[in-house]
């Protein structure tokens, strides 16, 4: 208990309170009874909650403020204001002007939602329990949250403060930013571009990163007006922080049999596959981006160029044949089929497919 105390010559947590009593982490407190030891994996998943709260509430009142266009001096909150006014699985629902300036994507399901810098209020936007679907947000943010979705790719267009991703399943997230973090997340491919190193929270398991693959025509524009610079790009730099229990498949305080967290691998670059936007998404107003802003590695640009080799070869292939029309017209109908049977073999990748292809929402 005396090193944690020594915590808070860093972290104020409310004045005239001790951080273990603020804490309610130790079983006694009382200075006259013997101390009473917790795992160091407890302390830091406290920690790591109370500083997520703190910054997530002092951007819920910095957007609040700059709507009543209010200046201010300080952005910080105390530990103490966002432990009171924001407890863990609650929302602020007292302050309306958190909600004129959050933008809320929830509960789609099996369909394609679509939202440009026009459609997106405040600086913030949180993509919550979306399933079987794709999600595109194509504005520049200053943070954005991905929360409880499964089986979906959510495409983020520009983030200049921080990505948070937490207990999704089969998640395909695209994203340009200046910091992302992941937490609790199962089977999730992130095709990223960011200026800091990926930093990876609890209890993950089978995570892939992988360079940045897509583009839209504002993205360089966006990425101005955030300061996301595409010169620097840390996608398979992950930084585990935090221990987990191997004996147990929930995420719960570990004690003496702690290993270090699950890591994220990079992606096989024979997988790497560009992700397209279809150009009916396009906003009102047009861009200049047509291509994707981040290089890619070399490993991954050449196997980029040997999928187009070999697709450029099999056009040329099928036009040098000499066919009559019905065998064209068997040999389209051959290609169709196979491609069903690909398609259909991968179910994720042929909901996107069929969504893309036959409608989406935009709300």
């Amino acid at each position: 208990m005396e090193t944690f105390e020594h915590l808070g010559f860093l972290v104020q947590f409310s004045e005239g309170t001790s951080l273990s009593q603020a804490a309610t982490l130790f079983a006694c407190s009382d200075p006259d009874m013997p101390d009473v030891p917790v795992p160091a994996a407890q302390v830091l998943d406290w920690m790591s909650q109370k500083i997520a709260f703190s910054l997530e509430y002092s951007a819920e009142r910095s957007a609040a403020k700059e709507s009543n266009q209010q200046t201010m001096s300080d952005l910080d909150v105390t530990m103490a204001e966002a432990n009171t006014s924001h407890p863990r699985n609650s929302t602020p629902s007292a302050n309306p002007a958190y909600y004129r300036n959050v933008t809320f994507v929830e509960g789609f399901s099996k369909t394609s939602v679509v939202k440009h810098a026009s459609d997106v209020k405040g600086n913030s936007i949180k993509v919550l329990n979306c399933h079987d679907s794709v999600i595109y947000i194509l504005a520049p943010l200053k943070y954005a949250t991905v929360y409880g979705c499964s089986d979906a790719t959510v495409v983020l267009g520009a983030v200049g403060k921080v990505v948070k991703v937490e207990h999704c399943e089969r998640v395909h997230i695209i994203a340009a930013a200046k910091r992302i973090c992941i937490a609790n997340c199962r089977e999730c491919i992130f095709y990223i571009g960011v200026n800091h190193q990926p930093l990876v929270l609890g209890d993950n398991h089978k995570l892939q990163v992988a360079p940045f693959n897509t583009c839209y025509p504002q993205l360089h524009e966006h990425m101005i007006q955030v300061a996301v610079d595409p010169s620097v790009n840390k996608w398979d730099q992950p930084f585990v922080l935090g221990v987990v229990d191997p004996h147990d498949s929930l995420s719960h305080p570990a004690g003496v049999s702690d290993v270090k967290a699950e890591s994220a691998t990079c992606l096989d670059p024979d997988l790497f596959t560009n992700f397209l936007i279809p150009s009916w998404f396009g906003d009102e107003r047009q861009g200049t981006t047509n291509c994707n802003p981040f290089p890619l590695p070399e490993i991954y640009g050449t196997s980029q160029s040997k999928k187009r080799s070999a697709l450029e070869d099999i056009q040329k292939m099928i036009r040098e044949l000499q066919l009559d029309e019905n065998r064209k017209r068997e040999l389209a109908t051959a290609l169709h089929v196979q491609f069903k049977d690909w398609l259909y073999g991968n179910a994720l990748t042929s909901h996107r497919y069929i969504r893309t292809s036959y409608g989406y929402a935009r709300s």
